[in-house]
């Protein structure tokens, strides 16, 4: 059974926390979604990173799988932030996307966002991070 990555344990695995390695190797391989992939890189460019550095984790994103957004995911993301909103809850719009995928392929979600708990159909893996 795969593990889908949201940003901030991707971020965590590539400083090497042994709480995500573990769980990365128990549950191997460990996928992204794209929203993931344009978050970290995003992340990257806002730090004005040296451009050595912005290779390195362009190297570091290309060493995993990356799971496409579909139809399907677009419908399962429209019921998703329909039903958060008749909630009055909103989170930011790449997270459902995020959520969408891990829905449709039914595979855990390993976050640091304690929002997704609020999913009805995720079981997310939270990752508690130290202020």
């Amino acid at each position: 059974m795969a593990l889908l990555l949201d940003t901030g344990p991707l971020e965590l695995l590539r400083r090497r926390d042994r709480r995500v390695e573990s769980l990365a190797l128990q549950y191997y391989p460990p996928v992204l979604p794209l929203a993931v992939v344009g978050e970290f890189l995003y992340g990257q460019l806002l730090a004005e990173v040296v451009p050595e550095a912005l290779m390195q984790a362009q190297e570091f994103i290309a060493s995993f799988e990356i799971l496409p957004s579909n139809t399907t995911t677009a419908l399962i993301y429209a019921r998703l932030r329909s039903q958060n909103k008749r909630r009055g809850r909103m989170i930011p719009d790449p997270d459902y996307w995020i959520a969408a995928l891990a829905v449709q392929h039914r595979i855990r979600l390993v976050t640091t966002d304690a929002h997704f708990e609020h999913f009805d159909e995720l079981q997310p893996w939270l990752v508690r991070v130290s202020a």
